[in-house]
């Protein structure tokens, strides 16, 4: 994945890949995991102009769309007048991940390769996933689960971040979460390491590490809230702090 640039930036790096042989552009610009961040529309149109003057084909990956606690801005394929962005959606984020029903939006000649493809593949997806989604879509009861969906987590996201405003905010920073299931945490401190994982695994937290997006990234760690209740979200925070206490306090006596 190419890292967003401003202005002049983007449209070099963009010229970079294309010498390089890039074939595609390939972006979430909704609720990026792990960051969690959100594109603006000026940043989708600038994206859109600078690959569309080299000429380099945009896979966006638009699965979180429907999990913004707010309106978002417009896709990117919204403004696409040239065929060379591929849209992605699905309700594997929304739904049921063990469906695995999903839709693209692109030009004919692309979707009928793929298509082929997919069939050479796997013979299509399971008639009975099909029907279940086709379900869902007709009845309304998708439209109710997503609103039902979004609540949920923006309570979820809002416990979260009042504990983190609590204990944590003297050791790291974070972006108020726009909706999906995560937190994109940076502690002031390079404390992110395998002992500490190892540690609150053995507790029973899951947590996936900067290092694990990026090698060099010792500073960061993704929390996720959409799965854990109220109870096992503090009591999980409460454990985590401890021990992010202690790793800071090894980290200032070893400076």
């Amino acid at each position: 994945m190419i890292t967003i640039h401003r202005d002049e930036q983007l449209a070099q790096t963009l010229a970079q890949k294309k010498r390089k042989r890039q074939a595609v552009f390939y972006v979430v610009p909704t609720l990026n995991n792990p960051t969690g961040g959100v594109w603006t529309t000026q940043e989708k149109k600038q994206l859109y102009e600078a690959c569309k003057q080299s000429r380099i084909p945009i896979i966006e990956d638009d699965v979180y769309h429907e999990l913004l606690f707010n309106e978002g801005t417009p896709p990117i394929k919204s403004r696409d007048d040239s065929g060379q962005v591929l849209y992605i959606g699905s309700v594997s984020k929304t739904l049921s991940p063990g469906l695995r029903i999903g839709w693209l939006i692109g030009p004919t000649t692309v979707i009928e390769r793929l298509a082929d493809i997919k069939m050479q593949t796997d013979y299509g997806s399971s008639a009975i996933s099909q029907e279940i989604v086709r379900h869902w879509l007709q009845s309304g009861k998708y439209e109710k689960h997503i609103i039902n969906l979004r609540q949920q987590l923006q309570q979820r996201a809002d416990l979260v971040e009042a504990i983190l405003t609590e204990k944590f905010c003297d050791m790291a920073e974070w972006a108020k979460p726009k909706g999906g299931f995560y937190i994109w945490l940076k502690f002031h401190a390079p404390i992110v390491d395998k002992e500490l994982f190892t540690r609150l695994l053995h507790r029973l937290i899951l947590i996936n590490p900067g290092y694990i997006y990026d090698a060099q990234d010792s500073h960061h760690i993704r929390l996720s809230y959409a799965y854990a209740t109220n109870e096992a979200l503090k009591a999980g925070l409460q454990i985590l702090h401890e021990y992010v206490v202690e790793a800071h306090k090894k980290y200032n006596q070893e400076k």
